[in-house]
């Protein structure tokens, strides 16, 4: 079982570089890393920093680890007033994936806006990366259902499902049963599963510092410290990467090696 990390942008500071964070995750045994090429100043103005480039492809290499590339969550192809711009960020993270050897580009599908126009542009972003083996996994934001709506009608062969898991809770407003149905839709197009916990409630809304003490959203809690039955999930799946998305700083510090993760996912 492939099983990798997320790097989230800001846990990258003055005193905790890239290199070292890699160099963690590596010892703990992990397969690979989730990176955000515009948080490491890849993308500037919907452009491709390439004097940048090398630093990173070097450090990612040096270390000897596998990597996957995150698109901006503020990419909402869908967005038809600014869809040129959304485009261009897209685009050359695309770019980026293509030149530093990233076989998958994780991006969430859009909210609101034009659905049409977001289909299109998948279309487009796949037949740009199909050459090189990369393949666009898309997350779902909320609803199951409608993101593999979306990536049917993408219709190609490099575009399939990134399942979140702890979405799709929430989605099931904390319902087991209504979790499963949900992840069993999406089972067979499904790229990677991506793991973290909260306890399936969305109400009431309230400030971000008091929702752990309501236990209200999208928490990015270590599995385990929700409600979410990660055991009953994974037995729907075969051999499918997991990546985990724990976003606390000292959360991330504090997590298990893979073996000791796999052991906590099948307990749960």
């Amino acid at each position: 079982m492939e099983i990798g990390v997320t790097i989230y942008p800001h846990f990258i500071t003055k005193d905790k570089s890239l290199a070292s964070i890699l160099a963690d995750v590596k010892i703990k045994n992990y397969d690979f890393v989730s990176i955000f090429p515009h948080a490491l100043g890849l993308i500037k103005n919907g452009a491709v920093v390439e004097r940048k480039l090398r630093s990173v492809e070097t450090t990612l290499k040096g270390v000897g680890i596998d990597y996957i590339v995150r698109m901006p969550i503020s990419v909402n192809l869908r967005d038809h007033i600014y869809y040129s711009r959304h485009f261009r960020v897209a685009k050359a993270v695309a770019d980026v994936a293509i030149k530093l050897g990233a076989k998958v580009i994780v991006m969430q599908s859009g909210k609101t806006g034009r659905l049409d126009l977001e289909i299109e542009a998948i279309q487009q972003l796949a037949d740009m990366v199909g050459p090189f083996g990369i393949k666009i996994a898309l997350e779902n934001t909320f609803s199951v259902k409608d993101t593999l709506y979306v990536v049917d009608n993408v219709d190609r062969e490099n575009v399939g499902f990134a399942l979140d898991v702890a979405h799709a809770f929430l989605s099931a407003q904390g319902n087991d049963e209504k979790l499963l149905e949900d992840v069993k839709l999406g089972t067979e197009k499904t790229v990677i599963l991506m793991i973290h916990d909260n306890f399936g409630k969305l109400f009431p809304q309230v400030e971000p510092e008091d929702a752990l003490a309501y236990g209200v959203g999208d928490l990015h809690l270590l599995p385990g410290e929700g409600s979410i039955p990660f055991g009953k999930v994974l037995r729907l799946f075969g051999d499918v990467p997991l990546l985990l998305k724990v976003k606390d700083p000292e959360k991330f510090a504090k997590i298990p090696n893979k073996q000791g993760l796999i052991e906590l996912l099948t307990s749960l």
